[in-house]
């Protein structure tokens, strides 16, 4: 990873290089996320402020350009909240290889250390380098959803994958 590249907690005056870089990823990789860039667009500006809000998403940001992104929730309820999800993980095209996805995956992760148990994600089966990312960060896969993702050509099925951090 560059030494001019930080990765910070999103905040409310990234709202529009956050959405920005979400729909670019959904609308060049609708395969690989569970969200559809047409909802996407969809969301007004305050409840896409509400989901950074918590400090669970995180940006890339070369100087003052968003390159990268990756973001966190915890599950509600009681039963459930020992459980964080990783989600929206995406880099650039220009800007991979250099090691700023497992930068985001182990900024997610130091940030749910000591706050969940353990950390799930799903991804899609097909996407091997996604995979060897997050095996590379302590993952293992723990099933297949079938039919996960029904998209205009067919379905996706993906690999449930966790982490546990105790």
């Amino acid at each position: 990873m560059t030494s001019d590249i930080a990765i910070r907690p999103f905040g409310r005056a990234d709202v529009a290089a956050f959405r920005a870089l979400r729909l670019e990823a959904l609308i060049s990789h609708p395969d690989a996320f569970g969200s559809a860039a047409a909802d996407e667009a969809l969301l007004p500006d305050e409840a896409v402020a509400a989901r950074m809000a918590g400090g669970d998403t995180f940006g890339a940001f070369d100087r003052e350009q968003l390159v990268g992104m990756a973001g966190f929730m915890v599950h509600a309820g009681r039963k459930r909240r020992h459980k964080g999800m990783l989600w929206g993980v995406y880099v650039r095209p220009a800007w991979r290889g250099r090691g700023l996805a497992a930068a985001l995956v182990d900024r997610v992760l130091a940030h749910a250390a000591g706050r969940v148990e353990l950390v799930q994600l799903s991804v899609v089966v097909g996407n091997k380098s996604a995979r060897r990312l997050y095996e590379s960060r302590g993952f293992t896969a723990y099933g297949t959803e079938t039919h996960s993702l029904k998209l205009p050509d067919g379905y996706v099925d993906e690999l449930l994958m966790v982490r546990f951090l105790t």
